[in-house]
């Protein structure tokens, strides 16, 4: 179990420029509406799916309609969309939850997950080192701890890759 200080946060997140991708899926759209009710200056809710971040934009203005939130569509393994992304909007914190998840689906799409999980996590760490974010939190999933599929050993290569980053 991780205990949040729910103050910290608050000082973490109150004013600032948050960046969540992944925004439109189940995670990423929980994240965006948790740091809404913790008052950013701007939320930035980047997903790859059109439909998902237009539903989601209609959640947040029906529920924080004074938030200033921005949608941006674009895809994380994407280096140059990446880099404008944050060259562009100077994010100060960043929540990474874009991913491919769904274990059977990346079994029969091998693929995607590596381009997505894998490259995507070190071109958003890289892009986020280059133009000065604080802090970047990536959400990963207990399938990495001891990966037996294509998607558990993605998400544990993000995390080595965004560990090897860090230092």
């Amino acid at each position: 179990p991780v205990t949040i200080d729910a103050h910290e946060t608050d000082e973490l997140i109150m004013g600032r420029r948050i960046l969540v991708t992944g925004a439109g899926g189940s995670i990423g759209s929980e994240i965006c509406r948790q740091v809404l009710a913790k008052k950013p200056s701007l939320l930035l809710a980047l997903g790859h799916g059109e439909q998902s971040i237009y539903k989601l934009m209609e959640s947040v203005r029906e529920s924080f309609p004074d938030a200033k939130v921005k949608a941006i569509i674009a895809d994380v393994a994407d280096t140059e969309a990446m880099r404008a992304v944050f060259e562009k909007e100077r994010p100060e914190i960043v929540f990474h939850a874009a991913a491919h998840k769904h274990v059977p689906l990346m079994e029969d799409n091998p693929r995607e997950a590596p381009r997505v999980n894998a490259m995507g996590s070190s071109i958003l760490a890289e892009a986020a080192g280059m133009n000065g974010t604080e802090k970047f939190v990536m959400i990963s999933t207990d399938k990495a701890v001891n990966p037996t599929s294509v998607m558990g050993s993605t998400k544990r290569i993000a995390e080595r890759l965004i560990y090897s980053l860090q230092k």
